[in-house]
């Protein structure tokens, strides 16, 4: 049940034996509306974004950090990974960091990046009719 249509029958305080007779109060309505559960190909689908878009915030995380290095040795390169990486690799990593630490960072940085695309690319997409429902939603298309 749709936890919404439950709140109507709790009598006080929220409590572990107050919510569970709202809940057998609210089950013996016949109007009552019960959300479906999901199916195994929903619940694989749901798994697969979680994941995809985790790999997709630490690759935006790490972007950050790696303008942030360069902003603090008064480098500015321009927001977006597209458009940084391809900074990165006319410039050269070389000409942008003064010391050998930095270097090594900002190349470790990057090439962890270009692993995080990887990893993200490697993620399937699903271009045509959901094969359970028909419909193309906003989920397919990632």
């Amino acid at each position: 049940m749709f936890p919404g249509y439950v709140q109507p029958y709790v009598k006080a305080q929220k409590t572990d034996d107050r919510d569970a007779e709202a809940i057998a109060e609210a089950a013996t309505r016949p109007t009552m509306r019960f959300v479906s559960l999901k199916t195994e190909a929903q619940l694989d689908l749901q798994a697969l974004h979680r994941a995809r878009e985790r790999l997709v915030l630490a690759r935006t995380a790490l972007i950050n950090q790696l303008r942030a290095v360069l902003l603090e040795r008064g480098i500015v390169l321009p927001k977006g990974r597209s458009v940084l990486m391809r900074r990165l690799d006319e410039v050269g990593i070389d000409r942008l960091a003064s010391n050998s630490r930095t270097r090594a960072l900002v190349k470790d940085l990057s090439d962890e990046c270009a692993l995080l695309d990887q990893k993200i690319k490697a993620y399937p997409s699903w271009p045509g009719p959901a094969p359970e429902t028909g419909y193309v939603d906003a989920d397919r298309s990632c």
